[in-house]
């Protein structure tokens, strides 16, 4: 008997030490967020861009604009908002828009504490970002709430994802690619750290319930995930196009792994976009 209470006791304490530390160092289990050296703000600069400085309640925060190649001076007719990984700043993701549509203009937007970014992230903090980078552009070009849902769309990749839906049902933007999106980060939780602990997870991502706002708003949405994902499995981005079956269509890209999915599925990306910008497609 004492045998058993000492093990009880022990298993406990483990349980409880679990809990503790998944409860305080999820976003290091979450974000991986990296600065921008030289060569990455060069060529941005070389494109033709401009750095977007702005606050909010986490300080500092920096996005980059490109314009369209034909209207390097004025508003853009359309403006896709691009979020990288978990791993990734948005710049990584500047050479891929040679394949998108040259019409259109791309602001790439990093998290806080990623980039030139200060902070911390989470979905508030994120969403938080948003707003605040869309009030200021609203203001430098004078778009109503109604032009920028108009003009909008948003581009994700794999965490990407989830803050890409976030300002699509923000601002009610009805176009969206996807690439390697999960469905719940409850989900994600499941598959890494098992059950019950998942339920412990603070950063309460669910793109399930954004996907289903905004499609009921009319929204036409294109997700794109490679067979081989060994991060993001395919049957989320599948499970998620199967819930909404006419405004989300689904591209499963064979041989590709989670970090490729964006440059393989390049041109097919890039067609998407150039189809849900076209007059039809509004």
């Amino acid at each position: 008997m004492k045998f058993l209470r000492i093990a009880g006791r022990c298993f406990l304490w483990s349980a409880l030490a679990a809990v503790i530390f998944l409860a305080s160092c999820q976003s290091r289990l979450i974000y991986f967020p990296r600065p921008y050296d030289k060569a990455a703000l060069m060529n941005f600069q070389q494109r033709g861009g401009r750095q977007i400085e702005f606050k909010t309640s986490q300080g500092r925060q920096v996005a980059f604009y490109l314009p369209p190649q034909n209207a390097v001076a004025q508003p853009p007719a359309i403006l896709w908002f691009v979020f990288g990984g978990n791993g990734a700043i948005a710049l990584d993701y500047i050479d891929e828009t040679s394949r998108w549509d040259a019409r259109a203009g791309y602001l790439f937007v990093d998290y806080p504490s990623y980039g030139l970014c200060e902070g911390s992230p989470n979905p508030a903090h994120i969403e938080e970002c948003v707003v605040s980078l869309a009030s200021k552009l609203k203001d430098e070009w004078h778009w109503t709430d109604a032009e920028l849902s108009a003009r909008g769309g948003v581009f994700g990749h794999s965490l990407g994802c989830a803050a890409a839906l976030i300002t699509a049902d923000r601002f009610h933007i009805n176009r969206a690619v996807l690439c390697a999106p999960f469905t719940t980060m409850t989900d994600m939780a499941r598959r890494t750290i098992g059950w019950p602990l998942c339920y412990l997870n603070r950063h309460g991502f669910d793109n399930i319930a954004r996907l289903q706002s905004i499609v009921g708003r009319g929204a036409r949405v294109r997700i794109f995930h490679g067979s081989e994902d060994e991060i993001i499995p395919v049957n989320m981005g599948r499970e998620l196009a199967l819930k909404f079956p006419q405004p989300v269509l689904f591209k499963e890209v064979s041989g590709s792994h989670h970090n490729e999915i964006v440059h393989d599925a390049g041109t097919e990306i890039g067609s998407a976009i150039r189809e849900l910008t076209a007059p039809s497609a509004r």
